[in-house]
């Protein structure tokens, strides 16, 4: 429970952290990249990952053989969820330019790396 907590505040302070960034870096580049969708990226971003991160830490807890069916389901689903993502960010908005992929997959990368590290630490711990 402790480690889920310190999980989610994690995420939590690296989401104001990359917030707070894009607030002040974004509108400064000379990219066709609006402010609101840095935002509504970066929260859709740590949204999916705490959704896996649940279903990850939820596997590591059952049995052996049930723990790794759940967590290969839960990283099946954090790909199922950004490819909707993705989908739905198209489809509203028509656009998906360079800037939107070099944001998109930069908060990928950090996010997905505080995860791995913090399942890491939870595998070591059991």
């Amino acid at each position: 429970m402790i480690d889920q907590i310190r999980y989610i505040w994690q995420n939590l302070v690296l989401t104001s952290i990359l917030l707070l960034a894009g607030i002040f870096v974004v509108p400064s580049l000379q990219f066709e990249f609006p402010l609101n969708h840095y935002v509504f990226t970066l929260l859709s971003v740590s949204a999916i990952n705490l959704i896996s991160w649940y279903v990850l830490a939820r596997g590591i807890h059952k049995s052996n053989r049930e723990g790794v069916v759940v967590m290969l389901a839960g990283i099946g689903l954090k790909f199922l969820l950004y490819l909707l993502y993705i989908l739905v960010f198209w489809l509203v908005t028509k656009i998906v330019t360079k800037p939107f992929i070099i944001a998109f997959f930069a908060l990928y990368l950090i996010f997905t790396f505080l995860l791995a590290v913090n399942l890491f630490k939870l595998l070591k711990n059991k």
